[in-house]
């Protein structure tokens, strides 16, 4: 990885930067797994321990902790280096992944799962930070739609395996095999990923996370930092309400099969894929602030019509699209990483998306399965809740500055 360009190089990637990215996207498709299996398994975890929707909230809730905790390790690498965290947090994921098949109980699953979610959470986040920190401003936002296109290959992997694992002995917990492949690739990250130069080239990091926060809410920090943990909030609470209920929600209430999730999973990779690449282009194209409003808008929509609906097509189309809504994560990786100056922009990351807004992926399990038991459907709790989408609006429109085009590497972003 080449450290700085000469003044006036042609704004295109380089081969070390396809080659970072396609090392980095391999890293980051384990976001979209993860999000994805803890929905698809949700059904055949609540059987296979005896638990109802309520007590699967709860789980969840407890699982979503983790994303929480992952602000211990994430904010680590303003003091040590991008690249020492993404190796341990890897390779912590994958072990995780693997731990989780055999787990005997709900409390064990549920504890296991909860640690391997900081490592995921720690991992995806510094993927993104090495990506924004490392490629020309004109490309950024193209780049991480780019990783995260590549990396969307993960979010269809659980529905599209989900009939073959049934047929295994190891049934829906041959899914979890799947997380350990981020080992295969340590080696190749070891020897290749190299630190970012915006890193290289810091300031101080703050030494303790007081120092850290005075910096954060001081006044020329402050506005970006409340937006931020809004916004976060608001991504993480949708999150649960699109997705992880969603396989629930068809089997239980609208008479769907396994097969069902697997005729529509490679529409929804292909959704996926494609929205990422939307993103990218339309962060570099229209900015950051109208693409986040865009998506946001789109992602509400398709939730409420999805489980309001009862035909099958339609609730499939829906899903297709909600898969395209990922893409709103990497335009709000991009948006944390370029509001914040390089010694303090992991720990802003940590404590706007995990401190704070992490908690709306703890508390919404908890709130869909309490709404689902007093009104007695998924579908209806989470049509209500998807209005949480169109609450971003406020937060983009007034509150957040737009950052396309900002050099991470200059003493000016640092200011």
């Amino acid at each position: 990885m080449k450290p700085h360009r000469a003044e006036g190089t042609p704004q295109r990637l380089r081969a070390a930067d396809i080659g970072l990215i396609a090392m980095l996207a391999f890293v980051v498709m384990f976001e979209g797994f993860d999000i994805s299996l803890t929905s698809v398994v949700l059904p055949f975890v609540g059987k296979a321990y005896g638990v109802d929707a309520e007590g699967l909230g709860r789980s969840l809730s407890v699982i979503g902790l983790g994303a929480i905790a992952a602000w211990f390790v994430i904010r680590l690498s303003d003091r040590f280096g991008r690249r020492p965290v993404l190796l341990l947090s890897a390779g912590a994921f994958s072990i995780g992944s693997l731990a989780t098949i055999l787990m005997p109980t709900i409390e064990s699953y549920t504890l296991v799962q909860a640690l391997t979610r900081i490592a995921l959470v720690s991992q995806i986040a510094t993927a993104y930070l090495i990506v924004s920190e490392s490629l020309p401003p004109a490309l950024r936002g193209r780049a991480a739609g780019l990783l995260g296109a590549c990396g969307s290959f993960g979010a269809a992997l659980p529905a599209a395996l989900l009939a073959t694992a049934l047929d295994t002995s190891l049934s829906w917990r041959g899914l979890f095999l799947v997380g350990g492949a981020p080992l295969l690739i340590l080696p190749l990250l070891w020897f290749r990923l190299g630190e970012t130069p915006a890193f290289t080239a810091r300031k101080a990091a703050p030494s303790n996370a007081l120092e850290e926060l005075r910096m954060l809410v001081a006044p020329g920090l402050r506005r970006r930092f409340v937006a931020m943990s809004l916004l976060w909030l608001i991504v993480n609470f949708s999150a649960v309400v699109s997705t992880f209920f969603f396989t629930f929600y068809v089997l239980n209430e609208r008479g769907w099969t396994a097969a069902d999730l697997a005729l529509i999973a490679p529409f929804g990779l292909g959704s996926a894929f494609f929205g990422y690449l939307a993103a990218g282009f339309l962060m570099d194209g229209i900015g950051r602030r109208a693409t986040a409003a865009l998506f946001f808008v789109a992602n509400g929509l398709l939730v409420m019509i999805c489980y309001a609906a009862t035909g099958w097509l339609a609730i499939a189309a829906c899903y297709v699209g909600i898969q395209a809504m990922l893409g709103t994560w990497t335009i709000c990786f991009t948006l944390n990483a370029e509001l914040f100056p390089t010694h303090v922009r992991a720990a802003a990351n940590g404590w706007c998306h995990n401190l704070i807004g992490r908690w709306g992926m703890v508390g919404t399990p908890l709130l869909i399965g309490w709404l689902s038991r007093l009104w007695g459907s998924v579908g209806t709790t989470c049509f209500w809740l998807g209005l949480s989408c169109f609450a971003a609006l406020p937060v983009i429109l007034f509150a957040l500055p737009e950052t396309r085009g900002r050099n991470l590497s200059t003493e000016e972003s640092d200011a």
